[in-house]
């Protein structure tokens, strides 16, 4: 594979980013291939190679690269101007649209990541409720702010910070204090942390699906959290900005769950920043400026023009059968992936829910890379995700290039050990 371009764009950036990268989950050994376009379920690299694209940033695109529809709306919204400190009649569409969709959020507010919308979720959790504390499970990704950054123990740290409970630096040590770690799916023991905590808990926060492994949650341990939370006067957040395409009301409308707030993000933006955080009425009023004891949010672009009316699009083309087939593919492209994986003798293990799926294997570099040579881009940690921009010709075309990459595996596998 040619990739002299992508080296020498990599030596560029080095020159004015640290690592020549600005975002950490986007790099990895010897350096990241770099872009240059992406159309439907296919990405270009600078060097001309092409690639089967089941990274779609991380999630965002849940109908692939420059959707016409989606395309179009933003070209109309940007012809008219892109940002107002203002309302927009864009953001009463888009705001109708969730609210239509996710009955549990009777509110929301705008802002412009995932991370800002778990920030703001458990501010309203704390104003709501007068406390500090939260819980979370370990393994969980909430998005980069500190207060959702802690680890904990055993993780690779730079810090030390409370008791079974690590930092990476630049965190300060007193945030660890205010958050408290639950074995996921486990209600044992999320019990004892409430016996415990209760008290002084605000919230209540958790994936449906643990983004980084996709480790889907027992719907009976969500509803043990909501219970609970409610039983000490806490808050349960829904943290669905991945989820959220897993059903047209996401996944607690799948299992009939109405959390207290839920945060959104990536799928609800069309490709373009977006977060979104909402909830019940009396919670979300929080934020109503009207009030004298008020909440503030703020941000420059939340609520822009190009994001709703991208948000507008996308969620106009989610509709329940699109979101049931390509959960349909996903689930088929898992049988043949392990299937394939067996066959070729290579030790692996796929867990996944609808058109979300993650492989785990000791040769999860050598696999990365593999697949990179074939033509298939996973993500280093072997995240894969569909979108509606594909179809079975497309699992086929996939399978056909897994193969060959499950054969470079072995191959190297094999003279490592020789």
């Amino acid at each position: 594979m040619n990739d002299e371009r992508s080296r020498e764009l990599f030596d560029r950036l080095l020159k004015v980013m640290p690592g020549g990268n600005t975002r950490t989950v986007t790099h990895y050994e010897p350096f990241p291939l770099g872009i240059a376009r992406g159309e439907g379920c296919r990405i270009w690299d600078v060097d001309g190679n092409s690639y089967i694209d089941f990274v779609n940033n991380y999630t965002v695109l849940v109908h692939g690269h420059a959707a016409p529809r989606i395309v179009e709306a933003i070209a109309r919204a940007a012809s008219q101007g892109t940002v107002f400190p203002a309302p927009t009649e864009l953001q009463a569409e888009l705001a109708e649209r969730i609210c239509a969709r996710t009955p549990s959020i009777e509110r929301l507010r705008f802002c412009n990541s995932g991370s800002e919308a778990v920030m703001m979720a458990v501010r309203a959790a704390r104003a709501f409720t007068g406390r500090d504390e939260l819980i979370m499970p370990s393994g969980g990704y909430h998005g980069c702010w500190e207060q959702v950054s802690v680890e904990p123990e055993g993780k690779a740290v730079t810090a030390r910070g409370a008791a079974g409970q690590s930092l990476p630096a630049g965190v300060p040590a007193a945030v660890a204090g205010l958050i408290h770690f639950v074995r996921y799916n486990d209600i044992g023991h999320l019990e004892e942390l409430m016996e415990r905590h209760g008290a002084s808990l605000a919230a209540i926060i958790l994936e449906p699906v643990l983004g980084h492994v996709c480790e889907p949650g027992d719907p009976d341990f969500v509803r043990a959290a909501l219970r609970l939370a409610h039983q000490c006067g806490a808050l349960l957040i829904l943290d669905e900005v991945v989820t959220s395409r897993l059903h047209v009301g996401g996944w607690q409308v799948m299992h009939g769950i109405e959390p207290d707030l839920t945060t959104l993000g990536k799928t609800i933006g069309g490709g373009l920043p977006i977060g979104a955080f909402g909830g019940k009425e009396s919670i979300m009023a929080v934020f109503d400026p009207r009030r004298v004891e008020l909440v503030p949010s703020h941000g420059t672009f939340n609520g822009n023009s190009l994001s709703m009316a991208a948000g507008c699009a996308c969620l106009d083309m989610l509709d329940q059968s699109e979101i049931d087939r390509i959960n349909g593919l996903g689930e088929g492209l898992v049988d043949l992936l392990g299937s394939a994986a067996r066959h070729a003798g290579v030790e692996m293990r796929i867990s996944s829910i609808g058109s979300l799926l993650h492989v785990h294997t000791p040769l999860q570099k050598e696999l990365h890379r593999a697949c990179l040579e074939e033509g298939v881009y996973i993500a280093p940690r072997g995240s894969m995700n569909v979108s509606t921009a594909m179809a079975e010709d497309v699992v086929e075309e996939t399978m056909e290039a897994w193969r060959r990459a499950l054969g470079r595996v072995t191959a190297a596998s094999s003279a490592v050990r020789s």
